[in-house]
Parts: C-alpha cells; structure tokens; sequence
C-alpha cells in the first residue's frame, strides 16, 4: 500500500514525540520516585526518633521500645503507633528486646497493601549493642561495627547519645496516603504524555500539510511539464529550501520554453535555408528540361553553387552534430598564438581590402604558447573574422588583438559594424540564430557560423562571449589556457 509523504511526516513527529515522552516520563518518573522514597525515609527516621525520644524520656530505658517497630498499619501507625494509644502500657513492657512478635514481616509474608514492615528500622543502646534489629542489621546482643554506626542516626537527649536508630538499606514502603499520591503522579504523567502525544500529532498535521503542500504543487506543474505544458509556472513557495526549489521549476520552465522556441525556430530557418538554393536549382532544372531556358555554363555554374551551399550546410550541421556528441577528434600542438592571429590576417586581407577595411594587428610578442588543433581554431576565428568584415562598413577597421589575463590567453577580434541589440545578444552562438534577418539573407549566411565557432572553443575547453553596443560595433573574444 502506498504511503503518502504527509502521513510518513506525521507517524515520524508523532512517534519522535512518543519516543521523547516515554523517556521523559521514565526519567521523570525514577528521579520523582527516588526523591520521594528519600522522603519517606526521612519522614519515618524523623518520627521514630521523636516517639522514641518521647519513649526514653518518660522511661529512662528502651525497654517497650520493640511496639514502635512492630508490623502496624501505616494509617495508624502515623496516629496511634507513634507515641499515641499504641505506647507502652497497651503492649506491656514485658517485652524483650528484640523479641518479634507474630506480625513481624520476617515471621509473616502475608503482610501487602498498607502493612509496613517497621522493622525495617532498628535500635541500638549507645553503647551500640543491637536492641531491636533491623531488616539487615545484626541481631540482637551483637555490636554494630563502624560502618553500621556510620549510617546510623544518633539519638540525642540533653547532649548525650542515649541510643542509635538503624537506617534501613532498603525502602520501607508507602503508606495508604502515600501509595495513592504516587499513582496520582504517574496517572497524571502518562496523561500529560498523551496530551503530549496528541498535541505533537495536531501540530504535526499542520507542519506535515505546511511542507506537503507545496511538494504537491510542484509534483502537478512538473505533470503538466512533462505534458509538453512548457510555459507552466508555480507560485513563490516562501524563502525556504521548498521556495528555492520552486524558483528554480520556474527557471527550468522557462529555459524549457526558450528552448522549445529556438527548436521550433531552428526548424523553421533550416527549412528555409534548404527550401531557397533548393527553389533555385529545382526552377532552372525544372526550365531546361522544358525547354524554356537553354543549357548554359553559366546556368549550370549557378545550379552548382548552390548545391555547394547546400552541401556545406549539410557538413555544418553534421559537424555541430558531432561537437554535441562530444566525439569532435582535436588534433592539438602547441602554437604561438600570435602566429595564429597572422595567419588569419593573411587569409582575409583581400576580402577586407575590397572594402577598404584595415585589419590592425595587436600581438603580444611574450605570449605563452596555446595547446590547441590549429585547423580547427582557424576555422572557427575565420567564422567570426568574416562576420566583422561582413557587418563593418566600408573604409573601417576591424581589430585582431591578443592579451593575457591571469592564467588566460585572450584571442580578441573587434569591429566597427552596427552592432547586436541586447535582447538577441545572448541568443547569437544559437544555431540558426538571426539577430536581423533581413541582413542575415542579404549575406547569404547559413546562421551557423557562430555555433561552429563556440563549438570549437568549447572542444578546447576555452570560453566565447561577445560584448556589443548598438552603433558602435562588437567585441568576439575567445579564452584559451596558456600552456
């Protein structure tokens, strides 16, 4: 049977609250009744050295003594056993010390309830001859050694020790009043305990409802994600670590609807980059086959060129396709980078010259050495070279810097063109990305020029960004690790 999360929550608050109760109680419970016993004892020692002060003062000896310590009911051994009706003349003082009569606990195991063994109590004479033995003292006639006296309480009449009163080892027991408060407490603690239990299981509720409620709402908008319901979105869940996750659902959503964006715009743009050389070459084939247009070189270059363009498009894609797979084979060595910027130079000069564009060069003659597959990183520094030359206007420049920052190598190409608006900045190593497509078509670009470029310096473990500024051109800069 499936357990929901919100019980799970209140059977553990409600059986850590049952745990830590219990063991309240038990500790409670041993300390009160440890204390308590302590106190009978004292209560009792206090007694019977008051009735027997009383005893030797009116007698002068201990003889009648043993009544004080006979088996008697608590009850009356409080009112009557204690120097009131139950004194000396009622028994007679014919008794000898330490003589039991047939009351007495070790003569009778019938004894339970509010029968109270006194002799759990003993005396001595101050000499420390046992007159009356205790539970576990010596017997009568013997002398108590140190350690018994030690324990045992003095009786003190006019300054002098007239007598000792045997402690006892053992609890002498409750009387009827006593029994009945010591289950009153435990009554009241075990119900304190349920109350306890009950309570911790309402409040519980509330905090198990508290930190299910926003999971459940979290668990529904991820159904309705999963639903292709990708512009789903929860409420602020608090500040907490729930209110976290919720905030980062919603990230998630939305980079999950951008990307469901750009999908279907990429399929829509590469349908349309196939569909124009296509359109072109299928118009001329379909002409000549008809015969509406002659068979020239000129008509047949064209046809060319544009299954060329659509070839290259093919082997782009399968490139990225590649670099996605993480399969892209890196032929790295080490080269000078300012060889690198160069030689790049050297390949576009004519095309910046049939602009009047100047390529300035800013090289950096202490450069470290880059480990890095040359081919590739010219081809992804062509990609983004012919794109300034592209964008810049006519007798501009177009800058090839290279720095180091800390443990860095920057690789830097700056233009004069009109620049990237800010909202289409973070989208340009997109596939198919158009920032202006009107400019994009009328340079005949595939739009995946950049995203080979970033796939490269991604292969490198390098970074790409791009800084722009509408009308005042845009900074590519490529981070490599200096080896």
């Amino acid at each position: 049977m499936k357990t929901s999360l919100k019980t799970k929550l209140l059977l553990a608050f409600v059986l850590v609250a049952l745990i830590t109760g219990a063991v309240l109680v038990f500790v409670f419970n041993r300390f009160n009744q440890r204390q308590f016993n302590q106190f009978v004892i004292d209560k009792q020692r206090e007694e019977l050295i008051s009735v027997l002060t009383n005893h030797y003062q009116e007698h002068q000896d201990w003889d009648g003594a043993q009544i004080y310590f006979s088996s008697i009911s608590r009850g009356q051994g409080q009112g009557q056993g204690f120097g009131q009706s139950a004194g000396p003349s009622s028994q007679g003082r014919g008794h000898r010390q330490g003589q039991v009569d047939s009351n007495h606990p070790k003569n009778s195991q019938s004894e339970t309830g509010a029968l109270i063994s006194r002799r759990l109590f003993g005396l001595a004479a101050s000499d420390a001859t046992v007159l009356i033995s205790s539970f576990d003292s010596p017997n009568p006639g013997e002398v108590l050694n140190a350690e018994a006296l030690a324990t045992s309480t003095p009786i003190i009449i006019d300054e002098k020790t007239v007598g000792y009163l045997l402690s006892p080892k053992q609890f002498p027991g409750y009387s009827e009043v006593e029994s009945r408060f010591v289950r009153s407490s435990n009554i009241a603690l075990i119900i304190a305990l349920a109350g306890a239990i009950v309570l911790a299981g309402i409040v519980a509720f509330f905090i198990a409802r508290s930190i299910t409620k926003p999971i459940e709402t979290l668990s529904k908008a991820s159904q309705r994600i999963a639903q292709r319901e990708l512009n789903t979105k929860v409420p602020d869940l608090g500040r907490d670590e729930i209110g976290t996750l919720a905030r980062n659902f919603n990230e998630m959503s939305d980079h999950l609807e951008e990307s469901d964006r750009l999908r279907k715009q990429m399929t829509a743009d590469i349908a349309h980059d196939l569909r124009t050389p296509l359109t072109v070459i299928n118009g001329y084939v379909e002409s000549m086959r008809d015969g509406d247009l002659p068979v020239t070189p000129e008509r047949l270059g064209l046809i060319a060129d544009e299954t060329m363009r659509l070839s290259k498009m093919v082997d782009d894609l399968r490139f990225l396709s590649v670099a996605d797979t993480g399969e892209l084979n890196l032929q790295k060595q080490l080269t000078d980078p300012n060889e690198l910027l160069e030689h790049c130079r050297n390949l576009f000069e004519n095309q910046a010259e049939r602009k009047s564009i100047t390529l300035k060069l800013e090289l950096l003659p202490t450069a470290k050495k880059v480990l890095i597959d040359e081919d590739r990183m010219i081809q992804a520094l062509s990609n983004l070279l012919n794109n300034a030359i592209e964008y810049s206007p006519e007798e501009s420049q177009v800058i090839l810097r290279l720095c180091e920052e800390n443990a860095d190598m920057l690789l830097e190409i700056i233009d004069s063109g009109p620049g990237i608006d800010p909202v289409n900045l973070p989208y340009i190593f997109e596939r198919f990305h158009r920032a202006d497509r009107s400019r994009q078509e009328s340079h005949s670009h595939s739009g995946l020029g950049l995203a080979i470029a970033k796939a490269i310096i991604t292969a490198h473990q390098g970074e790409i960004s791009a800084q722009s500024t509408l009308g005042q051109g845009t900074r590519m800069q490529i981070r490599l690790a200096k080896h």
